[in-house]
C-alpha cells in the first residue's frame, strides 16, 4: 500500500473526531481550509460573491472525469485539486457555506455530504444524486439554493432523465438499475424549466454574480451536461467559471455565457440557481 493510499485509508475509518468519514489527501485538507480562511474575510458580501471568490481560488485546478469513482465502496470524497464540472461547483458551494460558520474541513464535510447524497445519506451508490436536476432540487429543499429560470422567462422543460437505467454498463459500481430508474420516475414526476437560447439574451440581464448555471442537453435521457458558476461584472457580458474538459482545468471561460451556448449545438438552453 502506497503512502497515499495508507492516509486516505485511515481518514475515511479513523482520527476524525466526528461521525463523518471521508477520504482526502493532505493537499486537498490544506487547500480547502486555505480557502475557507480567506472566505471570512468576506463575510460581510452576498454568497454569490463569496461563490466566484471561491472559483476564482481553484483556478488551474486539474480537470479530472470520474473522480467520485475511485472508491469501490461509496464513499464521500473530498478533492479540490483534482475535479469534474458539477464537483466544482458542488465544492464551491461548500467551501462558501462551511466559511460561513467556523471555516472547519470538518464542517466543509458535512455540507459535501448534505449536498451531494439524497437527504444526506452516504450509503451506496444510488444514493449519491447523479442527476443534476435531483442535486439542485435537493438544494432548494435545504434553503441552500433558490430556482430562478422560472423568474427569468424560463419554459416547460419536456426533457424526461432515463439514461442511466438504459446504459447500465456506462456505470460500472451502480448494482441497482430499478432503485435508479424509480429515482429517474419520481425527477420526471415533477415540473421543469429552462431557458432556451432563443430566450437567453433576455435572460442575461438577471443573472448575478455567483449564480449556478446549468446546462441543458438535448442528449436523450439526460438533463444537464454541463455546469458553472457566472462571473458577473457590471456593464459587461456575462462569463463564467467552470471546471473546463477542453482546457482540462478550472478556467475563466474566454467565451461570453451567450457565445458559449449559442455556440453549441448539444446545449439547448441553460437553469439558473442562486445560493442563498
Amino acid at each position: 500500500m502506497t503512502i497515499l493510499a495508507l492516509f486516505l485509508s485511515l481518514m475515511a475509518c479513523q482520527g476524525q473526531t466526528t461521525a463523518e468519514k471521508y477520504l482526502t489527501t493532505p493537499e486537498d485538507q490544506a487547500l480547502a481550509v486555505q480557502v475557507m480562511a480567506a472566505l471570512k474575510g468576506y463575510a460581510d458580501e452576498p454568497a454569490g460573491d463569496r461563490m466566484v471568490r471561491a472559483a476564482k481560488a481553484l483556478l488551474g485546478q486539474p480537470y479530472v472525469a470520474g473522480t467520485l469513482e475511485v472508491p469501490e465502496q461509496e464513499t464521500l470524497c473530498i478533492y479540490l485539486t483534482r475535479t469534474d464540472c458539477i464537483l466544482f461547483v458542488e465544492t464551491c458551494l461548500g467551501l462558501t457555506r462551511a466559511a460561513g460558520q467556523d471555516g472547519s474541513f470538518e464542517t466543509l464535510a458535512r455540507e459535501l455530504r448534505e449536498s451531494r447524497y439524497r437527504d444526506g445519506v452516504c450509503g451506496r451508490y444510488e444514493d449519491r444524486l447523479h442527476y443534476t436536476t435531483e442535486w439542485a432540487r435537493q438544494g432548494v429543499k435545504r434553503g441552500v439554493l433558490q430556482e430562478m429560470t422560472g423568474a427569468l422567462g424560463g419554459v416547460d422543460f419536456d426533457h424526461p432523465v432515463h439514461y442511466m437505467s438504459q446504459h447500465p454498463d456506462s456505470y460500472k459500481r451502480m448494482t441497482d438499475v430499478d432503485a435508479i430508474a424509480a429515482i429517474e420516475r419520481q425527477i420526471n414526476a415533477v415540473p421543469s424549466s429552462y431557458i432556451p437560447k432563443s430566450a437567453l439574451k433576455k435572460a442575461l440581464s438577471g443573472i448575478r454574480n455567483g449564480d449556478i448555471i446549468l446546462f441543458t442537453t438535448k442528449v436523450d435521457g439526460l438533463d444537464v451536461s454541463h455546469c458553472a458558476i457566472a462571473q458577473v461584472v457590471p456593464g459587461k457580458p456575462v462569463r463564467f467559471i467552470h471546471a473546463s474538459s477542453v482546457a482540462m482545468k478550472v478556467i475563466e471561460e474566454p467565451k461570453t455565457l451567450e457565445e458559449y451556448v449559442t455556440g453549441r449545438k448539444a446545449v439547448t438552453g441553460i437553469q439558473v440557481y442562486r445560493v442563498r
